[in-house]
């Protein structure tokens, strides 16, 4: 899309509303293209040919800015009836974030892919932000397909073991090289597990990649000091570093099916503070990032989401009270990392009064050191007991045995 088609279709004084037809193939643009905020209810909408065929890109040799397609706090009340269908929005590694959606309502967004943010950026796209007057709310959106996605080809299935004495790393040992080649730009690992807790200070390290850029090892640039290592983990990772791959921050009462985070994150799906009371089917996150799901707000419902390949944690739970049920784990035969948890309890269990988790299923291949539930305070033990008001039950142990952690309530 070219700067002038975008400046006149912000600067166009619509009075009903707007509708932005993108053709196919692929718009260039220069600079941020900034959905036009409009008076109180007024729809403005933009139409692609579908995902996979219409795109807005950012122009290589163009100075960054802050997201490449956005709709900013609007002044005059939030848009209301938009419809945001069939393109793709590609940050090209320029910009600090593909699509930035703030202060809508009655919204819909179906078919979109949001990617490529520049390494280092907080989000790959953002619903809702916490401005001081909450001018950026969200509520009652509707979702139908959204993805986010990086375009580096990022290796897979390596597999570093730690080697411990004292309570400090003193080697590495490499379990897998990989299945893919990895990037000497992106590939990076840190520990984490369970008793990563019992740590006054945590063991950092460096990979190494060979001649055809599979691990071959690790440099230790720190080797901490744990008071317990039976549960403590190397994770590797590869692709562009984003902090969230898809960023809920002030959305509420919505309703999204089918949201696919598949870059490289710490957080694949994160719902934080402030969206509360939504409803999720059919989350699809996991195989590159540290936590797939977390949820910080309350009385979300996430229902059928499944996880893939998961490195660190599957799902973080935070926030008071919600429910995810029926997740499905799933690991393929060519990933070579299998000591990821299930669920982490990660804040004070005073803060837990209503989570549900029900239902949770293994697919594919186990590992004895899988652990259901971990909690802040650690390994889930007699010690370490679970919040009163977290509800597990009907979860499996994904450690080969296909026994279940918790059959029933308890």
């Amino acid at each position: 899309m070219a700067r002038q088609a975008a400046d006149a279709y912000t600067t166009t004084p619509y009075v009903k509303g707007s509708v932005l037809i993108l053709k196919s193939g692929v718009n260039d643009t220069c600079d941020a293209v900034p959905l036009p905020t409009l008076a109180n209810n007024v729809t403005t909408s933009l139409l692609g040919s579908g995902s996979k065929i219409s795109s807005i890109v950012k122009k290589q040799g163009c100075p960054p800015t802050k997201a490449t397609l956005s709709h900013n706090d609007p002044s005059n009340g939030a848009l209301s009836h938009g419809v945001y269908e069939g393109f793709t929005v590609d940050a090209n590694h320029i910009d600090a974030a593909a699509c930035e959606f703030y202060g809508m309502s009655l919204t819909t967004v179906m078919d979109v892919a949001c990617g490529n943010a520049v390494a280092g950026s907080d989000h790959e796209l953002e619903f809702g932000n916490r401005d001081a007057n909450s001018t950026g709310w969200m509520d009652n959106i509707y979702i139908y397909s959204l993805k986010t996605f990086d375009s580096v080809q990022a290796g897979s299935g390596a597999a570093l073991a730690p080697v411990w004495f004292l309570g400090s790393m003193n080697a590495v040992t490499l379990a897998n090289p990989g299945t893919l080649p990895y990037t000497s730009q992106y590939v990076r690992a840190q520990v984490y597990g369970p008793d990563t807790a019992t740590c006054s200070r945590l063991p950092t390290l460096v990979p190494t990649l060979d001649s055809d850029h599979h691990v071959s090892g690790a440099v230790i640039t720190d080797r901490g000091s744990c008071a317990s290592t039976n549960h403590i983990y190397i994770l590797v990772q590869d692709g562009t570093p984003i902090t969230y791959s898809m960023k809920f921050t002030n959305m509420a009462d919505s309703h999204a099916w089918t949201l696919a985070a598949t870059n490289a994150a710490t957080y694949g799906v994160g719902w934080l503070d402030g969206s509360n009371n939504n409803s999720i089917y059919n989350e699809l996150a996991g195989g590159n990032q540290v936590i797939a799901i977390t949820d910080n707000g309350n009385g979300n419902r996430h229902v059928n989401p499944v996880i893939s390949d998961p490195l660190g944690y599957a799902v973080g739970i935070y926030s008071q009270n919600g429910t995810f049920a029926n997740v499905a784990l799933t690991w393929t035969a060519s990933n070579g990392f299998l000591a990821a948890s299930g669920y982490y309890l990660g804040n004070d269990h005073r803060v837990y009064h209503d989570w549900a988790i029900d239902g949770s299923k293994c697919i594919g291949n186990a590992s004895a050191d899988f652990v259901p539930i971990v909690t802040e305070n650690g390994l889930f033990s007699a010690a370490h007991p679970l919040p009163a008001g977290v509800k597990p039950q009907n979860i499996e142990d994904c450690d080969g045995t296909g026994s279940m952690a918790w059959a029933t309530n308890r």
